[in-house]
This record gives structure tokens, sequence and C-alpha cells, in this order.
């Protein structure tokens, strides 16, 4: 029965309805979900993984052009429920992670997954959004995609719930934990649409350390010209992760891209 979608789309409605989470016990880990999510949840329950390769071939780029030390530390930015910044420190050579998630129920999901891992102490939790400049920012929630939660813009067209979030700038952030930047190994970054603002608010970081980006050009709030320059500026080289790698690439290239791409600069 659980191969026939309505069959289970019945049970999860039925379950999210009463406000209960489905516990997924894995071989990459323990995770909590909300089974109205049908994106990240449900790739977890019925496929049992969501998008790790792109985080292992990002490790395995690092390391091999020697920009990866081990017991580094692993930022999160949009770090949903938690399932980026699990893998990392179990697959990865990253001993500390700081994770980034404004929505609240993300957030708690976030936190008992850590728990479920034995990872609480290792990670530092800022339940914020990334931006430009320190202040809030409305987050406009998806029905059904706990991932595809967006910054002042509905995510789709029967978006009808929205929340004001804090956001804060990273480098503010980071900076607070007296965080050296030689600690840092990576910068994951998927704010659905925001990332514009996200590595603006790096500041003087940009360059400095490598960046993981969902890079969706047509998707972005501000202008994809201002984030194409500020990359160009400061990395010489990017990787295309997933499907779409074409190894180590001029930072160049990344003028004549469109779509959705998770892109390693660095």
């Amino acid at each position: 029965m659980l191969g026939i979608r309505s069959f289970r789309e019945t049970i999860l409605n039925a379950l999210a309805d009463r406000k209960h989470l489905v516990y997924c016990q894995l071989p990459e880990g323990n995770f909590f979900v909300d089974p109205s999510d049908r994106v990240i949840g449900s790739s977890l329950m019925w496929q049992g993984r969501w998008q790790w390769d792109e985080i292992d071939e990002a490790v395995r780029v690092l390391t091999a052009a020697g920009r990866l030390k081990d017991d580094s530390v692993f930022v999160d930015v949009g770090a949903n429920i938690g399932t980026q910044t699990v893998h990392a420190l179990r697959a990865g050579p990253f001993s500390r992670a700081v994770a980034f998630e404004p929505e609240t129920r993300n957030a708690k999901l976030l936190n008992m997954n850590l728990a479920a891992n034995g990872m609480t102490a290792r990670v530092t939790v800022f339940a914020k959004a990334a931006g430009a400049v320190d202040g809030e920012a409305v987050l406009y929630l998806h029905p059904r995609n706990k991932g595809a939660h967006a910054i002042d813009t509905r995510p789709s067209p029967d978006t009808t719930k929205s929340v004001v979030v804090p956001v804060t700038r990273l480098d503010t952030a980071l900076r607070a934990l007296q965080m050296r930047i030689e600690e840092i190994g990576l910068i994951w970054i998927d704010v659905e649409g925001a990332e514009s603002e996200a590595v603006a608010g790096l500041g003087d970081l940009v360059g400095k350390i490598p960046l993981a980006i969902e890079y969706a050009p047509e998707r972005l709030r501000s202008s994809n010209a201002e984030l194409r320059k500020i990359l160009q500026k400061h990395y010489p080289r990017m990787h295309r992760l997933g499907s779409e790698s074409r190894g180590e690439e001029p930072i160049g290239n990344l003028a004549s891209l469109s779509g959705m791409t998770d892109i390693l600069f660095y």
C-alpha cells in the first residue's frame, strides 16, 4: 500500500493534521521530519537520503586543492532541519558547525535532529536569517515545501502565511563567536533567492573562505549582476556540484549560467 502515492498522502496528511512527527533512523543519521513537508521530509522518509553527494564532492575538491583542513568549521546558512549540518559533521573533516535557520518549526526540528545525532555540543544555532544588514524581514512560508520559505517573496501561488524573523549579517554572527577565519572550512548557502544579501553580509570574509551556493540567477531578490560581480572579484575558480559537474572552471563561466545549480567557489 505504501507504494501507492494517494495512500501515502492520506497517511501523511493525517499525521500532519495531528501535529505528529516522523522519526527516520538512517545510516547517514537520525532525523525528525514534518510529514507535511513534501520535499526534504518526503525524501528522507521514502528514499532515505537527501542531497548529500554535493557536500561530499565539495569536500573532495577542496581537500585536493589544499583548501580544507581537518577539524574545521562548517557553516550552514539556510539549515532547515539540519540534513546538511548532520551529514557534514558525520562524513566530512568538520569538527564543529554553525547553523542559521529563521523559521521556528524548522529551527526546532534542527535542534531535535542535532540531539538525535549526539551533535548538540558541536553546533551553534542562530534562529535567524542571513542578510546584508542586521534587522528583521518578512519570511513567507511555503505550505508544502518547508525548505522553500522565502524572504520578502511568496514562494508559491497559494502561500498565505508569513512571519517576521530576525536577520543577521554573517560576519556579525561569526565574529561574535570569536572564530578565526582560518578555522572555517566551508560556508554552505541555500536561502531561496536571498543569496546576494547573504554573501553581501559576509563583508571582508568573502574570498577568504570557500562558498557553496545554490545559484539560481532568475530567482534572486537582488540583481544577479551584483552577486556575480562579488564572486568574480574574490574567487578565481568555481566547480559545479552534482550532475552538472565539469570539474574546475574559470570564474568567468558564471556569466553564462541559468537555471539552478549548486556551485562551489574557491
